[in-house]
């Protein structure tokens, strides 16, 4: 019962500082709760506190749902589990316990959490729409929705679009628990919720979403009302190659900004914002309010013509590439692989920082025709030199190269050039 209040406490704190007006169910009122959790991929990431998000999610799992009333009726989705990554697959979703009463289904709900690997994508958009399809058509019961994700939207479409959608037809009330998430991602959370009558709560904790998930069981619909009119959305320290506005609603193209102009002015609503390859998604932008976006910016030093592609980790897929010809590009803030050859740097960017990545450099004076072989502490092949390229940047490490039928050791540090010669 402590714990309870202290949640029902918690809640109330958080709309307090959020300004907003919480309107509780009414009493004899059902309240139906669906429950997603995230799967995918960067689940098996670790928190701080050194146990893997989808270890510290299905901890959370088991301690909150034996506390729900037994009258709660309750149902439980996942996605991400059923396909790897490598499958692209954006239609990964299972409904793994439908709507009953709480009582009657948690021990199960709570043993089949347990074995949910983590592996797969993030279609937060096609799992919102699943998810409102899966409570009974005009049953006039307080709907919510609790998404639970550590990421943003990895597949087409607009999560927060979508719950702006959902709501305002159907009356669905939208949650979001952001675990362990980066900047760009909470702020596509914090968009959701937003726009769907519902609250965002951060974790970064088993115990922390233990504590988030009872808070968004127990918070109803937040009325806010949303003035109208014009604000402004700005890219500061946009990148040469600009960047294109579309409305999320339409799919219309409504502006282009660059370094040389870097601020529009807007009608209030939801916009997609390109940044190299990638999609900024769920930006709001606010009557009266001026929303900025501020990339990261990475520039990789020696970079090699070959170039380097800049890859979302969870999905894989390039959102980038620099070369010696181009060796500074604009990122959303995030966590990302640059590849040198079949070799693998992971960066994290924060809002608005200057990232310099100072690879070594390995070159072989001399170099054959035929090529000589690059290789990892481990023996795994990652590139090689030639006649016709006798040098190759590389991440800080230890490495190995084929000379003249011996293959030698080195090691590699930030800036620093080994050189080879053959006979």
């Amino acid at each position: 019962m402590l714990f309870k209040r202290a949640a029902w406490c918690m809640a109330a704190v958080l709309a307090l500082a959020t300004g907003a007006t919480t309107a509780w169910a009414a009493p004899g009122r059902e309240r139906m709760v669906e429950v997603i959790l995230d799967c995918s991929g960067s689940m098996k990431n670790r928190l701080p506190s050194g146990e893997t998000r989808i270890e510290a999610a299905k901890k959370a799992v088991g301690v909150i749902l034996p506390k729900l009333p037994e009258q709660t009726v309750l149902a439980f989705r996942a996605y991400g589990h059923q396909s790897p990554t490598a499958k692209h697959d954006c239609q990964d979703s299972q409904l793994i316990a439908p709507f009953a009463p709480a009582g009657q289904q948690v021990s199960q709900v709570v043993a089949t959490a347990q074995a949910l690997p983590a592996q797969g994508y993030t279609p937060i958009t096609y799992v919102l729409g699943l998810a409102a399809q899966d409570f009974p058509s005009g049953d006039e019961a307080d709907k919510a929705i609790i998404l639970v994700s550590d990421g943003k939207e990895t597949c087409q479409g607009d999560p927060c679009a979508k719950a702006k959608a959902l709501h305002d037809s159907l009356r669905v009330v939208i949650h979001t628990v952001g675990l362990g998430v980066d900047q760009t991602t909470r702020a596509q959370l914090e968009c959701v919720a937003s726009a769907a009558g519902g609250r965002y709560f951060p974790a970064a904790s088993a115990d922390e979403l233990a504590q988030m998930l009872l808070a968004a069981v127990e918070t109803a619909e937040t009325r806010t009302i949303k003035k109208k009119g014009f604000g402004h959305l700005k890219v500061k320290g946009a990148d040469l190659g600009g960047h294109q506005v579309t409305n999320t609603e339409t799919g219309e193209k409504v502006a282009s900004l660059s370094h040389v102009q870097s601020t529009v002015k807007l009608p209030a609503g939801i916009y997609n914002v390109t940044v190299g390859k990638a999609v900024w998604r769920s930006v709001e932008v606010k009557a009266d309010e001026t929303t900025v976006l501020e990339p990261g910016i990475l520039t990789v030093n020696r970079a090699s013509y070959r170039g380097h592609q800049v890859k979302d980790p969870e999905t894989g897929e390039a959102v980038g590439e620099v070369s010696n010809t181009r060796a500074t590009i604009a990122l959303m803030p995030g966590a990302y692989l640059v590849t040198f050859g079949q070799a693998i740097w992971p960066i994290k960017l924060e809002v608005g920082q200057r990232l310099a990545l100072n690879p070594g450099l390995v070159t072989v004076e001399g170099a054959k025709i035929t090529g000589h072989k690059i290789y990892d502490a481990q023996g795994q092949e990652l590139g090689a030199v030639s006649a016709t390229g006798n040098s190759m940047a590389l991440p800080p490490g230890s490495y190995a190269i084929d000379i003249d039928g011996n293959r030698e050791q080195f090691i590699l540090t930030e800036g620093h050039s080994v050189k080879f010669r053959t006979k």
